[in-house]
């Protein structure tokens, strides 16, 4: 049998008939909603879609498909298409929506319900922790003393400022002797206001060099409990952006006191799929007083026992 260009052959050359194609059917989500109800719950309890879903994760969309998607109820805009057709045959709900809320992130069809979606990441967070919290050195001082100590603070700081001018011009052993001399004096600032006992204790986790930079290594995660935003949650990977380093992102995630969330979610088949984000706690900003004094990034176990606030 002679296969013309534009034909479909239907039977072989022994006349048996082509065995049917399976085509794939695009399983449609039914919805008995007026369009008044639905724009109601775009307004109000389904206010989630897909690509929305995937930008709170962090990730992309088969992940969102597999392990959020099938535990949120959901509504559904009829495009007004049928399969692969670029022709409406019947109103298309997307753009009437889109243009009757004048929201041009009604792009999509499926559209989850909010509350389902927070339901799910509180059920699914397994773990809570933070190592360290960015406060001011002052915290750690009788609040009675803090004024005396600011006021000496100020004077060896600019000491030193107008030290390191001096020796960028001028290299002399008179002006490392002045600088080594301020810094002991700034030393013994801390050990008088704070107790020498304490910052021996935070000098033993920290750089020396340089305060409130906390040695991950020596620093535990602490249990923590907060009320966190998931509009605000930070992903590594997503931190570092094209070209970043792991490494750089996790040292100022760390120095900046950011709390660590694990999440396990589970598939329809019983696979488990794991996010890990970070979030600041903007109660940690009633810490920093912003009174002049440094910021310390300090191990959290260490805050919770000296701070005197």
């Amino acid at each position: 049998m002679e296969d013309l260009p534009g034909t479909v052959l239907l039977f072989d050359d022994d006349g048996k008939p082509f065995p049917e194609m399976k085509r794939k059917v695009r399983k449609q989500t039914k919805s008995d909603l007026t369009f008044e109800q639905a724009l109601k719950a775009l307004q109000t309890t389904h206010t989630l879609s897909t690509r929305m879903i995937c930008e709170l994760l962090k990730t992309y969309r088969p992940w969102v498909t597999k392990y959020i998607l099938p535990k949120l109820d959901k509504i559904y805009l009829n495009s007004g298409r049928v399969g692969g057709s670029r022709k409406s045959f019947t109103p298309n709900w997307v753009y009437m929506a889109a243009q009757a809320l004048n929201n041009e992130e009604i792009t999509e069809s499926a559209w989850y319900k909010t509350s389902d979606f927070e339901a799910l990441l509180k059920k699914s967070l397994t773990s809570c922790t933070r190592q360290t919290i960015k406060v001011s050195a002052t915290i750690f001082m009788n609040e009675y003393d803090r004024e005396a100590f600011l006021s000496r603070y100020k004077i060896i700081q600019e000491d030193l400022q107008e030290n390191q001018r001096k020796r960028y011009k001028e290299k002399s052993m008179e002006l490392s002797k002045e600088k080594a001399d301020l810094e002991a004096q700034l030393s013994s600032l801390f050990d008088k206001y704070i107790g020498k006992d304490v910052m021996q204790k935070l000098q033993s986790k920290v750089s020396i060099d340089e305060y409130g930079i906390s040695k991950r290594t020596l620093t535990p995660p602490e249990k923590y409990k907060m009320d966190w935003d998931y509009h605000k949650l930070m992903a590594v990977h997503d931190l570092k952006g094209y070209g970043g380093i792991d490494e750089i992102i996790y040292r100022d995630l760390f120095d900046n006191g950011a709390v660590k969330l694990v999440f396990s979610f589970v598939a329809e088949n019983g696979d488990l799929g794991e996010k890990i984000f970070y979030i600041y706690d903007d109660e940690d900003k009633k810490y920093r007083l912003n009174d002049g004094a440094p910021e310390w990034a300090v191990p959290y176990s260490f805050f919770l026992k000296h701070k005197k606030v």
